[in-house]
């Protein structure tokens, strides 16, 4: 009778649990969405969910690049203090992730992945997923890397929660890739109403850009038609942004200007007031942020914090890099790596930046 009346409880508590959607849109800058005053409209879907929404204005992410940015989120830790400071390291299994602690407690944990790096053997994330589905199916940019497009992120998705166990409360990562380049232009995205081959190289650049985005979110819209709002929390954001030849650049491994670093963040549910924030916010406080809502304990060793109920400074410190070349060879390629010093380092301390070219200022 004890062991039932057990189960009866633990299964009324976990009903209770709040759900959690994570969607993460890679390479997307935060001042292309409307909802961040962009001219034109790229994310009509996206700015329907931020009205619902706590949007974070000033969110910046501890690396551009998407495997250590998102280990960064998912850890609650620094890219070198894990040792996955480049793409395509993984994240030792002895960094718990909070996932782990979400699988732990009971929940459904499912995930669509687009981007390569973000593979189970790539990112040693996949812990803790009852789903992960990394199994992508065209050439990226040639190289015989792997894209899925939105599309197909979307339609994995609604067939994940067409199927869920109902019972019980789930935490679901749907990661889009779209707006990393190649930039294709979308029939049916022309945001701009002029067709790129019209437009000189770099208005043609910010015109299939902008029709990525637009693309990607006419998708998301489709997930959250679909995703039950009761008691749901909702935390859309990106790994990294984008340079579209600013200072000289396109891409976004390399530089940690502001078009790579700032990127949006909204977060929407129980007991959220929609509205806007100018916290500064990081990459590492997604972690704990989203164990707290659920009512779960906090990582161990965790550096970021919970940006919902937390008191945040102007004044906090935001620190960030990124490292050049290739992945050595070696049996332990986080301790090669650790010796490597990054090729660029920031800081923000209130409205100052300061960044570091090979420990000059820039």
């Amino acid at each position: 009778m004890g062991e039932v009346l057990f189960e009866v409880l633990i299964a009324c508590a976990l009903s209770a649990a709040p759900n959690v959607l994570l969607i993460s849109i890679d390479t997307l800058r935060a001042d292309r969405l409307g909802c961040y005053g962009y001219e034109y409209d790229t994310s009509p879907n996206i700015d329907k969910q931020a009205a619902r929404s706590l949007v974070f204005d000033n969110m910046i992410v501890e690396e551009p690049q998407t495997g250590p940015s998102m280990i960064a989120m998912f850890t609650s830790q620094y890219p070198r203090v894990t040792g996955t400071t480049r793409n395509a390291v993984p994240v030792s299994s002895a960094v718990p992730t909070i996932i782990e602690s979400f699988h732990d407690a009971g929940y459904k944990t499912g995930a669509v992945l687009s981007n390569w790096n973000l593979k189970r053997e790539l990112s040693n994330i996949a812990r803790g997923f009852d789903a992960y589905e990394d199994d992508f199916g065209r050439n990226w940019i040639g190289m015989g890397r792997k894209e899925r497009e939105a599309k197909d992120v979307t339609n994995i998705a609604i067939e994940w929660f067409e199927k869920r166990d109902i019972q019980k409360p789930f935490l679901y990562w749907a990661h889009y890739i779209d707006p990393h380049s190649p930039y294709h232009f979308r029939g049916g995205f022309n945001v701009r109403d002029v067709l790129p081959r019209e437009l000189d190289s770099d208005e043609s650049l910010d015109a299939r850009y902008d029709s990525e985005v637009a693309y990607a979110d006419h998708h998301i819209g489709r997930l959250l038609e679909v995703v039950p709002r009761e008691n749901t929390y909702i935390v859309i954001t990106a790994d990294h942004g984008e340079s579209l030849m600013e200072h000289g650049y396109l891409g976004h491994t390399r530089e940690i200007y502001q078009t790579t670093m700032h990127v949006p963040l909204l977060i929407s549910g129980p007991g959220i007031d929609p509205g806007r924030s100018a916290a500064p916010v990081r990459g590492i406080d997604i972690g704990p942020t989203l164990l707290a809502l659920a009512g779960l304990t906090p990582l161990t060793n965790a550096s970021g914090v919970d940006i919902t109920s937390a008191t945040i400074p102007v004044e906090r410190p935001r620190v960030f890099e990124t490292y050049d070349g290739g992945i050595p060879d070696g049996d332990d390629v986080r301790a090669e790596l650790a010796d490597r010093p990054p090729s660029r380092q920031g800081i923000i301390v209130g409205s100052w930046k300061l960044i570091l070219r090979d420990d000059r200022p820039l």
